[in-house]
């Protein structure tokens, strides 16, 4: 990406807001859904200019599909089976009770010669020709449905003597278990959208239609390190007012779930000649930057200014809890950019930021489409006051009551620096800026913790 390709932020904010037609943008008090918005404008650029591969079916879980997937056959291919059982016609079901049936010919899901009878009437090696009122034929799961069959019953229902099979009219109606060709996917439909984040199912579908390679966007590089004097290195021994590095364990296992290149800078120390290094370092190898602590007003380290003479970078204070100090920008290292998330220092607000806003912004630069954070509701127990103007984030456990209501409730210390806190948690309740209070039994929102 060129240093060109982005004008400074300060003129992009200014540019935006204009666009927007809106005062939502105060980095003295930035609302959420505004900082976001705001951070998916600034890196569409490189959204846009995201190179793609091809890669086999295999390798796709989490990656992002460049192009439509459209389907090359349909799925089911033909009329098939869904049980093991017998198949009929369900002109059948007109005879009295019970029905008896005689089953002349087996079809299994292998036959090779199953296609060949499928839009033809069947006749088998006795020359006996189908009769809908008195035939039957076993028939696996899977298997292509004979032409003159509609139903299949399954073997359970049934009982058999010899080649005859009996049952009960009121256990089975006309075109029970029988998949139709292309109930799942009709030839020329998109089955899967370009954008979309590839999931298990979506391997599941594409190998169902034989492709075995898809073309995907290329893996953004994310950079972390932590800054901090205080920090230590896991195995190192504490010395007085020192503590371990734990936030970056945190950033490294979130990017994981997100499919990107990881690039792991260490502990940096707060001497602005280690900073600048590292910041270059990162710029030069990176599209994103992730870094927490340094950030927060009033620090008296060197981070803020190293930002602020490599790249161009905002300090914003979000409207939220935890996670209020925030650094968003780039970082220019020769003719390379790289775009910088500044974290604030408490681990629980490390996690609130990212997940708000790291993460979207990251699954947008990569190409993604389906991103969003599923938003469920569920009923708060107990009270809880907040101050109204912010969106606060509290840690909760979501579970069912006695009445199989889905209930949640506060997890322990709510302090930002409990981490503790979120490893207990199954679930983030999301308290809008306007709302001030919550009784007991309110219905609020939450999204799930990924684990």
């Amino acid at each position: 990406m060129s240093v060109n390709s982005l004008p400074p932020l300060v003129d992009f904010q200014t540019q935006w807001i204009e666009s927007q037609g809106t005062d939502l943008f105060n980095p003295e008090a930035l609302q959420l859904e505004a900082a976001l918005e705001f951070m998916q404008a600034y890196t569409a650029n490189r959204r846009n200019t995201l190179g793609t591969e091809t890669i086999p079916l295999e390798s796709a879980l989490g990656r992002v599909l460049n192009k439509d997937i459209i389907a090359l056959m349909d799925v089911p291919p033909a009329d098939n089976s869904a049980m093991d059982g017998f198949a009929f016609n369900s002109q059948a079901l007109q005879q009295a009770t019970p029905i008896s049936l005689d089953i002349i010919g087996t079809r299994l899901a292998t036959s090779a010669d199953s296609t060949d009878a499928k839009n033809q009437e069947i006749k088998f090696t006795n020359s006996v020709v189908f009769d809908p009122s008195q035939h039957a034929y076993r028939i696996m799961t899977g298997a292509v449905m004979p032409a003159a069959c509609d139903t299949v019953i399954p073997q359970e229902f049934t009982e058999q003597i010899q080649q005859t099979i009996s049952f009960d009219p009121t256990r089975i109606q006309a075109g029970d278990n029988r998949r139709l060709q292309g109930e799942d996917l009709r030839i020329g439909t998109v089955c899967i959208p370009k954008g979309r984040i590839i999931g298990p199912s979506d391997m599941g579908l594409i190998a169902s239609m034989g492709i075995s390679t898809i073309e995907v966007y290329e893996k953004l590089t994310v950079a972390v390190f932590s800054t901090g004097d205080e920090l230590k290195a896991l195995g190192s021994e504490l010395t007085p007012g020192a503590i371990f590095d734990s936030n970056r364990y945190t950033l490294l296992g979130m990017l994981q779930n997100l499919g990107v290149n990881t690039i792991d800078l260490g502990i940096i120390p707060d001497h602005p000649e280690a900073l600048r290094n590292a910041f270059a370092s990162a710029a030069s190898l990176a599209d994103a930057i992730i870094t927490s602590g340094g950030v927060s007003v009033g620090q008296a380290d060197f981070t803020k200014q190293v930002m602020r003479e490599l790249g161009d970078v905002a300090f914003w204070t979000l409207a939220i809890k935890p996670g209020r100090p925030m650094a968003f920008g780039k970082i220019k290292q020769n003719q390379h950019e790289a775009v910088l998330f500044g974290l604030p220092g408490n681990p629980v607000a490390v996690m609130i930021t990212f997940y708000q806003f790291v993460q979207d912004t990251l699954n947008w630069m990569g190409g993604a489409s389906n991103f969003k954070q599923l938003i469920h509701q569920a009923h708060w127990v107990g009270k809880f006051k907040k101050r109204s103007g912010r969106t606060e984030f509290l840690r909760g456990f979501l579970h069912q009551n006695t009445a199989g209501l889905n209930c949640v409730e506060p997890i322990g210390n709510q302090g930002s620096g409990v981490l503790s806190s979120m490893s207990q948690a199954n679930c983030l309740v999301i308290l809008p800026p306007e709302l001030t209070q919550i009784e007991d039994g309110d219905l609020v929102n939450i999204v799930a913790i990924q684990k």
